[in-house]
């Protein structure tokens, strides 16, 4: 009960009790006292039945004040504590690490150390819960997750959603270059890892055909380029789309240190846009790396005898001992029988694009005819 309350009803019960007494007992009494010193003090009796109550009334309103400003102060330090502990929420999840943070309260301190042993993960398809502050975060996450790019997320890169703005925000090629100038560690929680982001800032330089800028990104280290993409803004070269230099070619393939495998796919995948403008640009790139690279040196014999070069392949082979890059003398030995070249530097990639024109074939003939 508010303590307003209590001393209006109390007060009332005063005066009714009051107006009663004197109503039934109208007559004074005095008091005489001759303790300590001498005094008589004459009331009506009525008045006499309510000091006692009077004092009484004012002992409970002391008591009650003082309960009610220190429930008043625990209110306090406990709307405090709860705060805090949103607080750590927030932080939570947004991928941060939890504060170290004083609780007056004993059991909001040990709930406080229950959530940091775990990671919490926003569910945004959960109801609103009435705090402002958490449903504007989880709303912001669900904007993300929408396709949406948040400029101020207050996400840390340890949250699921964090790689997935910075996805979003990529929209033109001066923030995907930005973006390929920063460290981003896997996150896949949703799907989406470093290696998305990368691919997708690359994407997005590539469609822009700016030259200037794809060979600033090229000349990034790390600049995070994958194969496929590798392969996609040499076979955009080659068909004079953009214009990319030699030296920056050798570079990236340098300091990508692929595979042998991944060399000679490189190489495959480039032979397939080789014409008289182009071949000895490629030979020039290939040659270099592979006297730099030793991983390099094969591919480097396939583009050599893909152009025809095959003396020249001979006399590279000698420079190593007889019984390395077999294929090579495979082929000079049986090209004349009508081998591909494929067959012998990569027989299952070869059986997959055979079976894949024979299926294209067998669609193109199965397809009905027009009436």
């Amino acid at each position: 009960m508010k303590v307003r309350y209590f001393i209006g009803i109390a007060v009332l019960f005063i005066i009714i009790v009051g107006g009663y007494s004197f109503y039934i007992l109208p007559d004074e009494y005095t008091l005489k006292n001759t303790l300590f010193y001498d005094f008589s003090l004459t009331l009506p009796i009525a008045l006499w039945i309510c000091v006692p109550l009077i004092i009484l009334l004012i002992i409970a309103w002391i008591f009650m004040s003082v309960s009610s400003i220190i429930f008043a102060f625990k209110t306090r330090s406990l709307n405090k504590d709860k705060d805090k502990l949103v607080l750590q929420i927030q932080e939570q999840a947004l991928g941060g690490s939890a504060k170290d943070r004083i609780f007056a309260n004993k059991q909001l301190k040990e709930l406080s150390l229950i959530l940091k042993r775990f990671n919490l993960d926003a569910n945004t398809k959960s109801a609103l819960s009435n705090n402002e502050k958490i449903d504007s975060i989880i709303n912001g996450m669900l904007d993300i997750e929408n396709g949406v790019f948040l400029q101020k997320s207050g996400l840390s890169q340890n949250n699921s959603l964090f790689l997935m703005n910075v996805k979003n925000s990529i929209k033109d090629s001066q923030r995907a270059f930005e973006v390929l100038k920063k460290e981003y560690t896997n996150n896949s929680s949703h799907g989406i890892n470093a290696s998305d982001v990368y691919d997708k800032a690359w994407n997005v330089i590539l469609e822009s055909k700016n030259s200037k800028i794809i060979n600033k990104a090229l000349e990034l280290k790390p600049n995070y380029l994958s194969l496929d993409m590798l392969i996609h803004i040499a076979l955009s070269s080659s068909r004079n789309e953009i214009s990319v230099s030699s030296g920056v070619f050798i570079s990236v393939l340098k300091y990508a240190n692929f595979s042998e495998r991944e060399y000679l796919r490189f190489a495959i995948e480039i032979s397939k846009t080789f014409s008289q403008s182009n071949i000895n640009f490629w030979l020039s790139v290939f040659e270099a790396l592979s006297k730099d690279i030793e991983h390099s040196v094969f591919a480097y014999f396939y583009v050599l005898l893909e152009v025809g070069k095959t003396s020249e392949a001979m006399e590279l082979k000698r420079q190593y001992p007889k019984n390395d890059f077999l294929p090579v003398s495979a082929f000079s030995k049986l090209k004349d029988e009508g081998y591909p070249l494929l067959v012998f530097f990569d027989p299952l990639m070869y059986r997959e694009n055979k079976f894949k024109k024979e299926s294209n074939k067998t669609k193109v003939i199965t397809q009905p005819s027009d009436v």
